[in-house]
């Protein structure tokens, strides 16, 4: 088996133009920064990573609760389909970075599955909220509701730099690999909600496994 690994730096990484979101900044602040410069975006070397949540080799919060269009579901349950790869992230609804990363990892749905892993999204917004981003965007993938951030803090990802507002409650920018036993094999967890894994980063996360 190939070294597992956390992947804390990765080369070459997608990083969006560079924005400010200071801490507490009012709602409107947040959504006028982040769609002024969305869709910007340029090669950078490395990806700054950080060292949070819960460590490659443990065992996933097999009890963390999500709702999904389907109704309630634990991970446990997620992971009777197989194992999973888990992208957090902000909001479907005000923040462009996770939408545009939402919509390109669709197009590695299928190379995640003949690798043998379905493919997850997961955010604090709405089930209908997701569903309607799911459906506008005809993502071939699941999204998770964790309205209440409780999975997000089960898993030691909440941004604590927020601390009102409406980014109260939103996880750091991370992928999560679950094989179907619960274990996590891989992760990368990003310091800059503004930089995130390529589509092709996010396969040699999994192909380094």
């Amino acid at each position: 088996m190939k070294r597992k690994t956390t992947l804390l730096a990765l080369a070459p990484a997608l990083a969006f133009a560079s924005c400010s979101e200071p801490q507490n900044q009012p709602e409107e602040g947040i959504e006028a920064s982040e769609s002024a410069e969305s869709g910007m975006a340029e090669e950078i070397a490395e990806v700054p990573s950080i060292d949070a949540g819960i460590a490659v080799g443990a065992t996933a919060p097999l009890d963390a609760n999500f709702k999904t269009a389907d109704g309630e579901k634990t991970l446990a349950t997620v992971l009777e389909d197989g194992a999973a790869v888990l992208v957090f992230t902000r909001s479907v609804e005000w923040c462009p970075f996770c939408q545009t990363q939402l919509k390109g990892i669709n197009a590695i749905v299928g190379d995640l599955q003949e690798r043998g892993y379905k493919l997850y999204g997961v955010s604090y917004d709405s089930v209908d909220s997701q569903d309607r981003f799911s459906k506008n965007q005809m993502l071939d993938y699941n999204m998770l509701s964790d309205e209440s951030s409780a999975a997000i803090d089960a898993f030691g990802l909440r941004d604590p730099q927020y601390t009102e507002g409406k980014a109260l409650g939103v996880p750091y920018a991370s992928v999560v690999v679950i094989d179907k036993d619960g274990k996590i094999t891989a992760k990368s967890v990003s310091g800059d909600f503004k930089k995130r894994p390529t589509n092709d980063q996010l396969l040699a996360i999994v192909d380094a496994i």
